[in-house]
């Protein structure tokens, strides 16, 4: 019979494994999976316009909030809510990128860096008891498929295959 804390712990740890697998794999991904999505626009303004024109003009005609911005020779940096880019005086033309961040995404790679406030006790307890399954797994079938039959080969496979990408470079 098996007990409920057994089938408790059992689906709990299906559902922090799945979570965890799908970390790992858009961590492992990220160049096809970002966290943040970035956007680039270029747009022409008026030519020749200083700071303080920019400033006017962006906030009367665009609907992006200008936080703050830089001024040089013949360039105006844009500091922007989500964002940069640049105004170039001489013919008009603004660049800027917008990055948005894409929340679930975001919040799984912080669960899966640990860091989450109170997370790594959960992370902690977690490997525990995946060391634990695989532990007393070793030693739940007897006989021919035992730990000392199959099983030692299985694991030494396993720790072979860890050694091997320890030591490619």
């Amino acid at each position: 019979m098996v007990s409920h804390f057994t089938q408790r712990y059992r689906k709990s740890s299906v559902g922090i494994t799945l979570v965890y697998a799908l970390c790992g794999f858009l961590l492992s991904y990220r160049n096809i999976f970002p966290a943040a999505k970035k956007e680039t626009f270029t747009i022409d303004l008026p030519l020749n316009l200083n700071s303080e024109s920019l400033l006017k003009y962006w906030e009367l005609n665009l609907p992006l909030k200008l936080n703050n911005h830089k001024e040089s020779e013949n360039t105006i940096q844009l500091f922007l809510e989500r964002g940069k880019g640049y105004y170039n005086k001489s013919n008009g033309e603004t660049s800027y990128e917008i990055i948005t961040r894409r929340p679930v995404i975001s919040f799984l790679n912080q669960l899966h860096r640990n860091r989450k406030k109170g997370w790594p006790y959960i992370a902690d307890a977690y490997a525990f008891l995946l060391g634990f399954l695989a532990i007393s797994g070793l030693f739940i079938t007897n006989g021919k498929n035992g730990f000392l039959q199959r099983g030692i080969w299985l694991v030494s496979l396993g720790i072979i295959l860890v050694l091997v990408f320890i030591f490619i470079p």
